[in-house]
C-alpha cells in the first residue's frame, strides 16, 4: 500500500475516534470547568438528566406532599426547558392554592409562641419571635442552662442564639438593615431544632459552635437570659460568640436569609438537607439570585450535584486522559502531514525550476557566426 492510502486510513482513524472520544471527554471539561460556577454548572447538568417524565413526576409529588411552591419550581423549569405541563396538572395545583390560606393564622400563632416553622406562615411567626429577641432568648437560656450544668446541650443552637441576639441588636439600630442575616439565622437554627439539617451540615455547624463560645461570657449572661432580661441579654450576646466566628455566623445568616427571600421557607430547608458546609449554601443563595423560580425543581431533580462538582470518577478521568491522548495523536498526525506537504512543495519547485531550465536552453537562439 502506498504512501496516500496510509494517510486516508489514518485519517479516517483519527476521525473515528474523535467521534467516540470527543463529546464524553469534552463534557466532562465543560463541567470542571464550571465547578466553581453554580449556575452554569447546574445547567449542564439539567441538560444531562431532565425530561418532561422527570417534570410530570416532581409536579405529582409536590403537589401530593401540599408543596404548591416547588410545583411552581417545576412548571417553570419545564417552560424554559419547552417541556409541556398537562392541564390537568395545573388544575390540581390551583386547587391546592385555593386551600393553603385555611392554615396561615394559626400557623403563625404557633410558630411565634413554640418557634415552629413548619410552613411559611408559621416560619414568618417564628421570624417576629426572634427578631424581637424573644425566641433566641429563650433558646439561650435552654440550651445555656444544660451547658452550664453539664447536660448535652446543642451548641449549634446556643451559638446560633447568641449570633441571633447580637443580629438582632443590630438589625434595631439599624432599622432592619440586618433583617436578611436574622431571618437566615433563625431559619437555619429553627431546622437544626429539628433535625433537619444534613449530617454533613451538622457536623460542620457543630464543629464551628464549639470553638465559637466564649464560656465566661455565657456564664455571666445566662442569668440575664434566665431573667428574660431582654436588654441585658443583648448586650452580653456579643461576647458569648468570638468575633470570628461571629462573622462566619453572619455570613451564613445573610446567604440564608437570601434563600429565605426568594424560595421560601422550604425552598431554604431543601437547600440545608443537601448542603454539607456554609459554602454550599452561599453556592445555593448564588444559584437562587440567578434562578429563583427554578432553584427548587433544580435541587430536587439534582441535588446538592447541583452545587459542586465532586470528585471525578475514575471512567471521567479516563475518558479524560484518552482527550489528551487523542489531542497529542493529532498533532503529530498534523505535523506528519505538514512535513509531507512541505517536501511535496519542494520537489515541485524543484521541479518546475528544471522544466524551466530546460525550456531557456531549447529556445535560445543560436549565436552569429564570427566575420
Amino acid at each position: 500500500m502506498n504512501r496516500l492510502g496510509l494517510a486516508l486510513l489514518l485519517a479516517i482513524g483519527l476521525a473515528g475516534a474523535g467521534a467516540l472520544v470527543a463529546p464524553p471527554a469534552l463534557r466532562l471539561w465543560e463541567l470542571h470547568m464550571a465547578a466553581d460556577d453554580p449556575v452554569a454548572l447546574s445547567q449542564l447538568r439539567l441538560g444531562e438528566t431532565l425530561d418532561a417524565a422527570r417534570v410530570a413526576t416532581g409536579i405529582d409529588a409536590a403537589i401530593d406532599a401540599g408543596d404548591a411552591e416547588l410545583a411552581d419550581s417545576f412548571i417553570s423549569l419545564a417552560a424554559e426547558r419547552g417541556i409541556a405541563v398537562a392541564p390537568e396538572q395545573l388544575r390540581r395545583l390551583q386547587a391546592l392554592r385555593d386551600g393553603a390560606w385555611l392554615r396561615t393564622a394559626s400557623d403563625f400563632g404557633h410558630g411565634f409562641l413554640a418557634g415552629a416553622r413548619d410552613s411559611d406562615a408559621a416560619f414568618a411567626g417564628a421570624l417576629a419571635s426572634d427578631v424581637s429577641g424573644f425566641g433566641d432568648l429563650r433558646d439561650l437560656a435552654l440550651e445555656g442552662r444544660k451547658l452550664l450544668g453539664g447536660e448535652g446541650a446543642d451548641e449549634t443552637v446556643l451559638a446560633l442564639s447568641a449570633v441571633g441576639l447580637a443580629v438582632s441588636a443590630a438589625t434595631w439600630v439599624s432599622l432592619g438593615g440586618g433583617l436578611p442575616a436574622r431571618g437566615g439565622l433563625s431559619a437555619v437554627k429553627a431546622a437544626g431544632k429539628a433535625k433537619l439539617l444534613s449530617p454533613a451540615l451538622t457536623a460542620s455547624l457543630g464543629r464551628a459552635a464549639a470553638g465559637a463560645l466564649d464560656r465566661p461570657a455565657l456564664a455571666a449572661s445566662f442569668g440575664a437570659a434566665a431573667r428574660l432580661d431582654l436588654a441585658a441579654a443583648k448586650v452580653a450576646a456579643g461576647g458569648i460568640v468570638r468575633p470570628a466566628a461571629l462573622a462566619r455566623f453572619t455570613a451564613l445568616g445573610q446567604d440564608a436569609g437570601v434563600l429565605y427571600a426568594r424560595t421560601g421557607q422550604r425552598g431554604l430547608r431543601q437547600v440545608l438537607a443537601i448542603a454539607d458546609d456554609a459554602g454550599d449554601i452561599g453556592k445555593a443563595a448564588r444559584l437562587g439570585a440567578a434562578k429563583p423560580s427554578t432553584l427548587r425543581a433544580t435541587l430536587k431533580v439534582l441535588g446538592r450535584s447541583a452545587l459542586v462538582l465532586g470528585t471525578l470518577s475514575l471512567s471521567a478521568a479516563s475518558w479524560m486522559l484518552a482527550l489528551i491522548g487523542y489531542a497529542l495523536a493529532l498533532a503529530m498526525a498534523a505535523q506528519r502531514f505538514g512535513w509531507w506537504l512541505g517536501r511535496l512543495g519542494r520537489r515541485r519547485r524543484r521541479e518546475r525550476g528544471r522544466r524551466q531550465g530546460a525550456s531557456v536552453l531549447r529556445w535560445q537562439p543560436a549565436l552569429p557566426a564570427a566575420a
